[in-house]
């Protein structure tokens, strides 16, 4: 606030520096000068006033960001100041030193799990198109899938280190297949979409074997590659092929060929996020043209290298349903009544 003696000051200095106008009397002098001074103490004022006024309001928007839902300011002010993510690789990377790559991040993950997975699936037989599901994997046969409706559940899709089983409402109903994965790699025309081996390794638990794998590489791509190898998946010889994003450092898609080159199944991964310091993909497309299947999975919360219960890994499903055991079956799976 400003004080009497500083309107005294500024009065008298107003005065002694006001020059005399023609005509005019010391007395109107003064009183012009005072006037001055008083405008002068009142732009001072305002000026005060304006500069309390906008650190006001600043301070009134930072609170309001910061309560936001959802919102955190220092996410905010990090998405406004944080600069794209440096390349994983460069894209003149040798083989070696992709597949070093990978398998260095596969190392870091055992095992993960998400409660929080969205299914939006379409084919034939899907009743519904939307789902909640479960997925535990573990590092090098442990798998669990299963999905929900209001219903119940609607698939149960598992294996562990000796066998592996699979049951959909949507198809039989009251039947369960199972059997050995041994077993599953010598039967033809077994309907399982995604066969267990290749979608543990799909989820990025098992290492790569640069003995196995041949890197291609197309001058019109530099960005990215692919690792190619054969191998021999439900009784017949097919081509596996990863294909890498060079930029991202990740497998960007799984597929399986058979020898005619015609498209087996494929898993799609995007929108890769950092959990415990490993990136994960939270998308992923499952596609399988012969068995009319489409699936998106869209993840939320992983939890990475946890502790899972060995029950986990164990065929728990309603004790009155059929279990049809793949490995003895000859002559094609039994026929719905």
């Amino acid at each position: 606030m400003t004080s009497s003696s500083d309107i005294a000051h500024g009065f008298g200095h107003a005065a002694s520096t006001t020059p005399l106008l023609m005509g005019e009397d010391s007395q109107s002098v003064l009183l012009r000068s005072f006037a001055a001074s008083r405008l002068c103490e009142s732009s001072l004022r305002t000026n005060k006033y304006e500069r309390q006024f906008r650190l006001s309001s600043i301070v009134i928007v930072v609170c309001v960001l910061a309560t936001l839902p959802g919102c955190s300011l220092k996410e905010w002010i990090v998405r406004k100041t944080t600069s794209p993510p440096p390349r994983a690789l460069m894209s003149d990377a040798t083989p070696d030193e992709i597949l070093e790559h990978l398998n260095k991040q596969r190392s870091q993950v055992v095992a993960w799990r998400s409660t929080d997975v969205r299914i939006k699936a379409s084919g034939t037989g899907v009743i519904a198109p939307s789902l909640s599901a479960n997925i535990s994997v573990e590092s090098p046969k442990n798998l669990r899938f299963s999905a929900r409706s209001i219903r119940g559940t609607e698939v149960d899709f598992g294996s562990n280190s000796d066998r592996f089983w699979f049951w959909i409402r949507a198809n039989q109903p009251d039947i369960v297949l199972t059997g050995s994965h041994d077993g599953l790699d010598r039967q033809q025309a077994v309907p399982i979409p995604f066969p267990p081996g290749w979608l543990m390794e799909a989820l990025g638990v098992i290492p790569i074997d640069p003995s196995a794998v041949q890197v291609l590489r197309d001058p019109e791509t530099p960005d990215r590659a692919k690792l190619i190898s054969a191998d021999y998946v439900q009784g017949q010889q097919v081509q596996r092929v990863m294909l890498v994003d060079l930029a991202l450092g990740q497998i960007v898609e799984h597929s399986l060929y058979d020898a005619n080159d015609n498209l087996i199944t494929s898993a799609a991964m995007s929108n890769f996020q950092p959990s415990a310091g490993v990136m994960l993909p939270r998308s992923i497309v499952l596609n399988c043209p012969e068995a009319d299947s489409h699936m998106t999975m869209t993840i939320g919360d992983i939890e990475v290298n946890p502790a899972i219960p060995v029950a986990t890994w164990q065929m728990q499903l309603d004790p009155n349903l059929r279990q049809v055991d793949l490995d003895r079956v000859q002559g094609g799976l039994p026929v719905r009544q």
